[in-house]
């Protein structure tokens, strides 16, 4: 029996610009990422080298954003009506724009930091290799390097860096850092997603999509 039949749907894909693909858990391989696409607890998203996707969680809308060559893991447990969410990502760029949360309940960690958040807009840059970037842009972001078992607070205008030798500090945001935000500004409201997708004679159309 197939597995993803008992998966939890915690999230939809909104948008796919450029090369985006998918692994759903369980089904081994990528595949075309469409917009409104359910993800599942466990998929993974992979985006090329002109590659953009927007991901909206269904219990709160909060967003995460995933920039160009980037490989990220999205897992959520529901509890009672909220999901608890954990992004895993070792290298890649992403931006998460996440409403108020219970502490704990959306973390995005990589192989050398992990980074706590309550509710709060904030780009995470994870390098495997040169050491992990999170650019606070609203509210604080809890950060911890799990090497040295340091952790502290980054705030708005703040960028704090973490590395595979433990190291972890916190200094005022060098603008020239922050990555470009390829999508709309406008907020989704009420209780509907916006998708945009393109027809079969390449036009752009819309879809709403009411959430619960």
């Amino acid at each position: 029996m197939n597995q993803t039949m008992f998966a939890q749907r915690i999230a939809i894909a909104t948008k796919a610009l450029g090369l985006v693909e998918i692994e759903k858990k369980g089904t081994p391989g990528f595949n075309k990422l469409k917009p409104g696409t359910i993800l599942n607890d466990g998929d993974r998203i992979k985006t090329g080298s002109d590659g953009f996707a927007l991901v909206i969680f269904i219990d709160d809308k909060s967003q995460l954003k995933i920039k160009e060559e980037s490989e990220v893991t999205i897992s959520g447990k529901k509890i009672a009506s909220t999901i608890s969410k954990n992004i895993r990502m070792d290298n890649g760029t992403v931006r998460a724009q996440v409403n108020k949360q219970r502490k704990g309940e959306f973390v995005i960690q990589s192989t050398t930091s992990v980074a706590s958040v309550k509710g709060t807009d904030f780009w995470f840059i994870a390098n495997s290799e040169e050491g992990d970037m999170l650019i606070g842009i609203e509210g604080i972001v809890d950060l911890f390097n799990v090497i040295s078992g340091l952790n502290v607070d980054v705030t708005a205008g703040n960028t704090g860096t973490s590395d595979d030798s433990g190291n972890l500090d916190v200094d005022p945001t060098n603008q020239n850092t922050v990555p470009d935000d390829p999508s709309d500004t406008e907020q989704d409201s009420g209780n509907q997603i916006e998708i945009e997708f393109e027809g079969p004679n390449g036009e752009i159309k819309k879809l709403l999509i009411d959430i619960q």
